[in-house]
């Protein structure tokens, strides 16, 4: 009878063992690391820029802006914005003030709407030597 009692010993150890393995295996399972389900993009962010054109690239699509601050998007500098519409290169020129939208879309970020403020002054002042003299009245006698 010793046999069969300690068979019975070692085999309620040997399922009480098996029982906290499985108990184990399932809490794990089911703290597994699943990643939570990705929300949708909200779509674009637009943001509001105003600044002065440094240059235009229209091989690259590109304009070259001195930005002032963006609100919740970046801080003042001079950025180089891609352009998907080159039809809004054309009117822009060095020195012109801008205001445009910057489109964030992802890691995409480029302008629209861009809107001329103010033209860049293409009249230049004459020089000192080639300035012409206001013709005066002789004096009356």
């Amino acid at each position: 009878m010793r046999i069969s009692a300690a068979f019975q010993t070692r085999r309620g150890f040997l399922n009480f063992i098996f029982a906290a393995g499985l108990f184990c295996s399932a809490v794990l399972a089911g703290c597994g690391g699943t990643k939570p389900a990705e929300q949708p993009a909200a779509g674009p962010k637009r943001y509001h820029l105003a600044g002065r054109v440094v240059s235009v690239e229209t091989a690259k699509q590109q304009v070259v802006v001195d930005g002032a601050d963006i609100p919740g998007f970046m801080m003042a500098m001079t950025m180089g914005y891609s352009v998907k519409n080159p039809d809004q290169l054309t009117p822009l020129s060095a020195e012109d003030q801008i205001t445009a939208d910057v489109v964030v879309n992802g890691t995409d970020v480029y302008l629209e709407n861009i809107a001329v403020v103010k033209k860049a002054d293409q009249a230049k002042a004459p020089a000192a030597g080639d300035a012409h003299p206001v013709p005066t009245q002789p004096a009356k006698q």
